[in-house]
């Protein structure tokens, strides 16, 4: 991927996934998040983040080396297990900087009815 040719306002991610039990077992189990214990029937808000994040660094191809310096997330509501989620990315900057590819990117989450579930942005640097 030719990261100094992507441009701001250029969608860079569409995703789709369903908040299986499968998936939220597994990331409680993993991150030991607490908040997954409590609520059975909702995904943790982070994991939510986790699958949005993980949907651009993969359409991305973010390669090895790469820094994910900042993240910011606001959630509007629970998510009941179940759901099918579509998660987008949108490329907001893209600058150089001590030789670095500064990347942000602008995500957005919402469920299968179209409900605003999640919004927030990211940071990350790749190798130039």
């Amino acid at each position: 991927m030719k990261y100094s040719e992507l441009k701001p306002g250029q969608i860079v991610s569409t995703q789709q996934f369903i908040l299986d039990k499968t998936f939220l077992d597994g990331y409680i189990k993993s991150t030991s998040d607490t908040a997954g214990n409590s609520c059975v029937d909702f995904a943790p808000p982070m994991s939510i983040a986790a699958l949005a994040v993980r949907a651009a660094i993969t359409d991305l191809k973010i390669p090895g080396g790469t820094l994910h310096l900042t993240q910011e997330v606001e959630f509007f509501g629970p998510v009941p297990v179940g759901e099918t989620i579509s998660c987008s990315a949108k490329l907001l900057q893209n600058s150089l900087r001590s030789g670095m590819r500064v990347l942000v990117i602008e995500l957005s989450v919402k469920s299968n009815g179209g409900s605003h579930l999640m919004s927030g942005k990211s940071t990350i640097t790749v190798p130039n």
